[in-house]
């Protein structure tokens, strides 16, 4: 099961990617869905579960403290690789008119733009880690976080992708890059699961992650999915509230 869920997500990046350049404008509901998913797991799992590894007498300040830092730390990273994600680079073209709009490269290549793809294969590489330590805690939080993963491993591979073309390269460096984001996740997942770990350390990280799918949910996802369409905004947040109770239903369904 732990490989399972590790290999998955390499099938949604690789969709993502590929959807990156073609149906862009018809994106912005799954990624709504995603957010709400995401931030669901966030609340109603990794984080009970990391409060309970750590103990009653481990008190409130090391698990807020492991939250707020995850949280600021993809926050930050968001801050540095997102500036051309797919959404943000395009927020003037207008995306109904051209439907099957391909991201063009720049004119010169960017270092930087590299720099930021690679930051997004860490980022994918993190995933799996999640995924397995998901699964180091128990079987049920392992399913719920593989299935957030992959669902927001769908937006990954869209954005890696326009962050090669955004670099200024073609379309086979863009293509390695979606590539090796798209196994990342199986190498963290690997990491996650055999490398040993106390219960406390085990659940100071669920909390960091915790913190970390907050900022992607809430602070990633779902402002993304907004950004070309404010209009539609109410309707994205439905949608996102949709992908929550979706999560807890999941849970329910995994607690009987």
């Amino acid at each position: 099961m732990p490989l399972l869920f590790a290999i998955l997500p390499f099938f949604s990046t690789f969709l993502g990617g590929m959807a990156a350049l073609r149906f862009q404008h018809r994106l912005h509901p799954l990624m709504a869905l995603a957010a709400g998913m995401v931030v669901a797991t966030a609340l109603a799992d990794l984080l009970p579960e990391a409060v309970e590894l750590m103990g009653e007498g481990a008190g409130r300040l090391p698990v807020a403290a492991a939250v707020i830092a995850g949280y600021l730390a993809f926050s930050l990273v968001d801050a540095v690789i997102h500036a051309q994600t797919w959404e943000r680079q395009h927020a003037g073209h207008d995306h109904d008119a051209h439907p099957h709009a391909v991201v063009e490269p720049d004119a010169s290549p960017s270092a930087l733009g590299l720099a930021r793809s690679a930051g997004m294969i860490l980022h994918s590489t993190l995933d799996g880690v999640a995924i397995g330590l998901g699964f180091h805690a128990s079987p049920e939080l392992g399913l719920l976080v593989g299935i957030a993963v992959i669902t927001h491993d769908f937006a990954d591979g869209m954005n890696v992708v326009t962050l090669a073309f955004a670099a200024g390269h073609g379309v086979w460096p863009a293509r390695i890059a979606l590539a090796l984001d798209a196994v990342a996740p199986a190498a963290g997942g690997a990491i996650g699961s055999l490398i040993p770990l106390s219960p406390y350390v085990l659940g100071v990280l669920l909390a960091a992650f915790a913190g970390v799918f907050l900022a992607i949910g809430a602070g990633h996802l779902l402002p993304e999915a907004q950004h070309r369409r404010p209009g539609g905004a109410p309707y994205l947040v439905l949608v996102a509230a949709l992908g929550a109770g979706l999560v807890l239903v999941i849970q329910s369904f995994l607690g009987d």
